[in-house]
């Protein structure tokens, strides 16, 4: 499989919920008849259970959200979601947590995807949900039953125009072993149009990326993919950053 298609594969499904319905952190089990009755709709694969959720005076297209979510069905298969209610927030909205993993096998070669997110949503009278926030987001797909031990030091909100770190750490030395790697924003255009962008791989040297990287100064997000290559396998990631007006 070429790099670009590898691309192609993993950077797909995390985009595909980076526009409308993104991931969070789960607990086990649903709480909440809300929280209960997305986690049942998203695992029955129905599309009709989704719509019901949506209120028709939702800001959020139920076409679009349930379209996202078939696609990434069908680049992944065995998809499993956890969705739990965290807590009440100000404003009459509720934080969710939502999880899902899923694999796929392509020319000999099991991907695994594991995508988390936080979201507060609005709810109508009826229960039904109005609209949403996404809070935190990031996602993993990769080569092999076991992750690369990693982790994202890429802040979960920033201001409009601030300069931030953007580092992806490597927890366990590699050795001898030779990690490539690269790091890309991902334009808005990009995201919504669910295409993978392309990558440009070097050779690391510092055990992991690094990079100093500024906020723009309009917009609600940044958002950032990741490729490393190493012995053990491949390992794309992608990472949300909220943007708050100073």
């Amino acid at each position: 499989m070429t790099l670009a298609a590898l691309g192609q594969l993993t950077l797909a499904a995390p985009l595909a919920n980076a526009a409308q319905y993104h991931l969070a952190q789960a607990s086990s089990a649903a709480e909440s008849p809300l929280a209960a009755g997305l986690e049942d709709a998203l695992n029955s694969g129905d599309r009709g259970k989704l719509e019901q959720l949506i209120s028709p005076a939702a800001t959020l297209d139920p076409a679009l959200v349930t379209t996202r979510l078939l696609r990434l069905g069908q680049t992944f298969s065995d998809l499993h979601w956890e969705v739990s209610e965290t807590r009440a927030r100000a404003g009459g909205e509720v934080s969710l947590t939502i999880q899902v993993k899923g694999r796929r096998s392509s020319d000999g070669i099991d991907y695994r995807l594991e995508a988390v997110q936080d979201v507060a949503v609005s709810i109508a009278g009826d229960g039904t949900i109005t609209g949403q926030r996404i809070l935190r987001e990031e996602s993993f797909v990769y080569s092999g039953d076991m992750r690369l031990a990693v982790h994202l030091q890429i802040p979960d909100a920033v201001r409009t125009g601030e300069r931030y770190d953007v580092d992806v750490i490597v927890d366990e030395p590699l050795g001898e072993a030779v990690l490539a790697g690269g790091i890309l924003e991902v334009t808005p255009a990009v995201a919504a149009a669910l295409d993978a962008p392309a990558i440009q791989l070097g050779i690391l040297y510092g055990g992991g990326l690094f990079k100093r990287v500024q906020a723009p100064y309009q917009g609600d997000a940044q958002t950032w993919a990741v490729m490393l290559l190493h012995p053990e396998g491949t390992l794309i990631a992608s990472k949300r950053v909220r943007l708050i007006d100073p």
